[in-house]
């Protein structure tokens, strides 16, 4: 709406002038005080359209959202030229701090930020939360059995070729049994410390390409990944389930009903 005034004032301002009985074009401080707030909110313009989609990941961009938020208004602070703008503005960083930063302590957004490749623990804003959160990833990955893969499965010694006196190699190797703890230890090292991957690329497209290297990963990313950050499209779900079942389509069973709803949300995969 904002946007539209400023776009549009010139023209408007002439019509207003020209007019009889009309109200009063806006001043030139009015204007300077919209151009600050436009400003600001532009951000959350920008982070609202982000976080609603419904054909991409969305849980684990709440909290590199919310300090990319925080940045963001921090650095356009000094550029406003008005009251309004710097008072909006502090505002809006208090708000912040007290209803968006508390996420980078919820256990389902600190796991999906860190299994996300292009977060990791880069997307926190205090370190300390990002070590906290590697422990839940720990001791959630450690709740899962050692999942074997060929790249895993011991490959039987070739004794063609290998010195009789140290077949127990060997042995010791087909023998060795695999630890779910010590698995965790070493995916919570090594995952993180790998380099974060670009913002535009699909997380589940990464997992899909790399799940033989990280393959006790894979189902936490199917347990967290999936989860909603908002309510938007159940929203959009529910607008459309009103769609289908119409007045003269009221007779339709449940089933029915889930199907219909499942094909129009999902058709777009085709």
């Amino acid at each position: 709406m904002i946007e539209r005034i400023l776009e549009t004032n010139d023209t408007i301002a002439k019509v207003l002038l020209s007019t009889t009985n009309a109200p009063q074009p806006f001043t030139a401080k009015e204007i300077l005080a919209l151009k600050d707030i436009e400003k600001v909110l532009a951000f959350f313009q920008q982070a609202s359209e982000k976080i609603s989609g419904g054909r991409y990941v969305t849980i684990s961009l709440i909290i590199p959202m919310a300090y990319g938020l925080f940045r963001k208004i921090d650095s356009v602070s000094p550029l406003l030229q008005t009251l309004q703008g710097k008072t909006m503005t502090k505002i809006l960083m208090e708000s912040i701090k007290k209803r968006l930063s508390i996420y980078e302590q919820r256990t389902v957004c600190m796991m999906a930020t860190l299994l996300d490749p292009r977060f990791k623990k880069n997307g926190f804003q205090h370190s300390s939360n990002a070590e906290l959160g590697a422990t839940f990833f720990e001791n959630e990955l450690a709740k899962y059995p050692v999942k074997e893969s060929l790249i895993n499965l011991p490959v039987a010694p070739d004794t063609s070729s290998q010195d009789s006196l140290f077949d127990f190699l060997g042995e010791r190797s087909m023998n060795k049994v695999g630890n779910s703890r010590v698995d965790a230890i070493l995916t919570k090292r090594q995952y993180p410390e790998r380099a974060i991957a670009a913002q535009d690329m699909d997380p589940l497209l990464w997992m899909k390409v790399n799940q033989t290297e990280f393959p006790s990963i894979e189902r936490l990313f199917c347990k967290y990944l999936c989860i909603p950050a908002t309510s938007v499209e159940s929203e959009r779900t529910f607008s459309k389930a009103g769609q289908i079942i119409s007045e003269r389509r009221t007779r339709l069973k449940e089933k029915s009903v889930n199907i219909l709803l499942f094909l129009n949300c999902n058709f777009w995969l085709k």
